[in-house]
């Protein structure tokens, strides 16, 4: 990684990088670092935005190997319209890479450059936007053990205001909101090796993904 790199050159950096990789439109957008903890961890004061790719779309009963870097993350999805107006909203499962060469290397704007380690992502059924997430949960389970249980409300407040956040960095970013876009916001409960196992992400109300690690 280049040494002392801004975060405006970093999203610069992770633009090139988006259109080298990406097969196409991005799919949406990613909130990442939105923890105290991570940020801290990576000398940041605030959250980071990424885009998605579209071929790293999976769907629940998925099985993809495990390896060092990949994790996992439960959070909400959202749909907007191209005023970035949501559409629908459900679970979703991120799962992202994030590996380092060089450990002197995990800084915040190289976490930016590097497109906030967007990689795959599995999608559950999405319904109506609640105004309210204070009162639901997730629960990720591995093979029947409980691996986090988080309310929905902890990534940035709760969905409806991390889309206020997404949109306005977004903007600020330069990057497009286009009608069909999906914007992912934030982990709940942390961030996890996605050791292998077979794993269950019980949403409540919102239903349920279900895939397996190797």
């Amino acid at each position: 990684m280049p040494k002392g790199m801004s975060l405006d050159e970093a999203y610069a950096t992770q633009q090139q990088l988006v259109e080298l990789i990406s097969d196409g439109p991005t799919a949406g957008l990613k909130a990442g670092m939105t923890a105290p903890g991570p940020q801290k961890l990576f000398g940041l004061t605030h959250p980071l935005i990424g885009s998605l790719y579209s071929w790293g779309r999976l769907e629940s009963g998925t099985e993809f190997p495990s390896r060092p870097g990949v994790s996992l993350e439960c959070e909400i999805g959202l749909i907007v319209d191209e005023n970035g107006i949501p559409t629908s909203a459900g679970p979703v499962i991120e799962v992202p890479f994030l590996s380092w060469g060089n450990p002197e290397d995990a800084k915040g704007a190289n976490v930016a450059a590097i497109n906030v380690g967007a990689d795959r992502y599995i999608v559950g059924a999405f319904g109506p936007l609640r105004d309210d997430y204070d009162s639901l949960s997730v629960k990720l389970t591995r093979n029947g053990e409980p691996v986090c249980e988080a309310s929905l409300a902890d990534a940035l407040g709760g969905p409806p205001h991390a889309l206020e956040w997404m949109l306005a960095e977004a903007s600020h970013r330069q990057r497009s909101i286009s009608e069909g876009m999906l914007l992912i916001t934030g982990a709940c409960g942390g961030i996890h090796p996605a050791e292998p196992g077979h794993y269950i992400a019980d949403y409540g109300l919102l239903g349920s993904i279900e895939f397996s690690v190797s």
